[in-house]
């Protein structure tokens, strides 16, 4: 057969088909295994079904996947061209395999809902006295717990997001009863990935699909320089799936070729803009070793990832673009980045991702705070978004994707508190005759009294239920001649503002080109926390330890600080290099279980 002129593309070249001896024109349904040889698709599916497994030309192995949607392919089911990647990639011709997405099963979705429902209600019921069946609790706090009535001030704020613990006992039971999901799997095969690498990685893939039921799907997309749909659509999870996704992983996904992570995200977000029917919850996971053979923003691409859906990043070794992988879960509506610095950990790092998709207990939060009078917010610090975007102002709505069981979110701000002039305001006054019982005590001299309130509202994904929680009240002392115990900064909210100080020092310092200038600035961070109020605290402590760490290498010196940066940042547990030690207490439990589960099951 003729070979394409360098400006031809694949599709302009009428060459004939080995099978009919018919011409391959343009405008007929064609496909193109991996060794390069083409054939009408319908004369391969027919010696697919014949059993003839080979390439007729070169007697290449056909991938499994291939010889699988072959065998059941038909005139209705496949594509009415020949499919080529588009600009700016080369026009280089895929696998034509038509991506067919296998619906959810909205009958057992229903069916699920309504049981998780009932036994909500039911454990709410036994519980409590009340009908309240949010899950999520709010504690707020303040920087002192008074404030001198005759000035104005600007003091610290928090408000903690407490999801429920799944008891030890309970975990299996969740686990078999966790919320759907739709997955997609975007997997570096460019040709660091040989050897080792690429081992651990198809272990890995494989414990994922046994990971997933009947009810979830997956799709799993391979990239170098350019992406294949490996799984040709999502699929659901059932034996023939996961048999067929496994036998595709271990037999079909070969490293070799550049990179390209962006060809591997579009594929994986046309997927899942193109869903026609969809689970509860949705993520993509990427994991790449190395760096893009050409720089590239992918801020246009990332503004396309549907709303709820989280992109989290796996940067392996230390030749990996971090920065580019950070912005990346960052943009992924608040995804995660995970840095993993060693082989054996590839695993653990899926799994504590894997530990966080499947106990989600609330998506779609806000968190709505409302202070009273002239009490106005003057500063949110965290990269959430929030509404009004011009402060200061004494409401502020703030937007959390989702929320995991056992996690927390606490949300650190600026308040603006006011000079007071009224003496209504005090409950009491310093002046007032006090019985001797009274005299003795402060707490009953100066009383708090509510300047503000927060609610969230929510999601449960188990139930598609919107809930709100009751309102939780700020509460402050306003008087004059305050005693010094009241005036006394609280430690949580001081080990808080210490997280947010780094993290921004982190953010800084990753940002800063001249390594020793950016090791100036942790430097500076770890000193400034030794003044701080909760500087002997463990965790305070911990910080200083992370900040202060010695590496072999400035490639290692900014992937595990990038980490620790969006381990502090999303307060989400994922998998940690070793050496670092502050970002451990974000981990739940049902994600150590994972890890260790997936560490003594494939790769002890």
């Amino acid at each position: 057969m003729s070979s394409p002129t360098p400006s031809e593309t694949p599709s302009q070249v009428a060459d004939d088909c080995s099978i009919c001896l018919s011409t391959l024109a343009p405008g007929t349904v064609l496909l193109t295994l991996s060794c390069n040889h083409k054939f009408h698709l319908q004369c391969l599916a027919s010696n697919v079904q014949a059993q003839n497994k080979q390439c007729p030309l070169c007697r290449a192995t056909i991938d499994a996947s291939v010889v699988q949607l072959l065998a059941g392919a038909t005139a209705a089911s496949t594509p009415t061209r020949s499919v080529y990647l588009s600009p700016p990639l080369p026009a280089i011709p895929i696998q034509d395999i038509p991506s067919i997405e296998e619906p959810v099963d909205e009958a057992a979705l229903q069916t699920a809902a309504e049981r998780l429902a009932a036994a909500q209600q039911a454990a709410a019921t036994a519980s409590s006295d009340t009908e309240d069946l949010s899950l999520i609790t709010a504690v707020t706090t303040l920087e002192y717990e008074a404030q001198p009535l005759e000035t104005t001030s600007n003091i610290y704020g928090l408000v903690t997001l407490q999801a429920p613990t799944i008891p030890q006992s309970e975990i299996e039971v969740m686990r078999a009863s966790r919320i759907p999901l739709d997955l997609i799997c975007v997997i570096d095969s460019s040709g660091s990935m040989s050897g080792e690498k690429m081992n651990l990685l198809k272990q890995t893939m494989v414990y994922i699909v046994e990971q997933l039921n009947h009810l979830d799907r997956m799709a799993i997309i391979s990239f170098n320089t350019s992406a294949v749909d490996r799984s040709h659509g999502l699929k659901r999870m059932n034996e023939q799936n996961q048999q067929i996704l496994k036998d595709t992983v271990n037999n079909d996904i070969h490293s070799q070729g550049g990179t390209y992570i962006g060809s591997g995200i579009q594929l994986g977000i046309d997927l899942l803009r193109q869903r026609q029917t969809k689970n509860p919850l949705s993520a993509i996971l990427v994991l790449t070793d190395g760096q893009d053979n050409d720089h590239h923003d992918y801020t246009n691409l990332m503004e396309t990832l549907p709303e709820g859906v989280q992109l989290h990043s796996f940067g392996y070794g230390s030749d990996h673009t971090a920065n580019v992988l950070v912005k990346l879960a960052e943009q992924g509506n608040g995804g995660t980045f995970t840095y993993i610095d060693e082989q054996r950990a590839i695993g653990s790092a899926f799994a504590m991702a894997l530990g966080g998709l499947f106990t989600c207990v609330a998506k779609e939060i806000a968190v709505n705070i409302e202070f009273n009078d002239e009490y106005k917010i003057s500063h949110f610090h965290s990269k959430y978004s929030y509404e009004p975007r011009q402060l200061p102002s004494n409401t502020i709505s703030i937007k959390l994707p989702n929320l995991n069981a056992d996690e927390k979110r606490n949300l650190v701000f600026q308040l603006n508190v006011p000079q007071l002039l009224d003496n209504q305001n005090v409950e009491m006054n310093s002046q007032q005759p006090m019985s001797q019982g009274e005299a003795s005590s402060v707490q009953q001299k100066f009383e708090s009294k509510p300047i503000g309130n927060v609610t969230i509202t929510y999601i449960d994904p188990k139930t598609t239920r919107s809930l709100t929680t009751n309102p939780i009240e700020f509460q402050l002392i306003r008087a004059s001649d305050l005693p010094a115990n009241l005036l006394q900064v609280d430690r949580t909210l001081d080990n808080q503002r210490n997280r947010i100080e780094t993290t921004q020092a982190l953010e800084q310092a990753m940002a800063e080109p001249d390594f020793q200038r950016s090791r100036a600035i942790l430097k500076a961070q770890a000193e400034k926390l030794k003044t701080s109020i909760s500087a002997e605290d463990p965790f305070t402590k911990e910080l200083i330890q992370d900040l202060e760490q010695s590496f072999r290498h400035e490639n290692q010196y900014r992937s595990s600080h990038h980490n620790t940066y969006m381990s502090h940042q999303t307060e989400r547990g994922t998998y940690s290099p070793a050496g670092t030690t502050s970002s451990h207490q974000y981990s739940t439990g049902h994600q150590r279980q994972l890890a260790m589960h997936i560490s003594n099951k494939y790769f002890s």
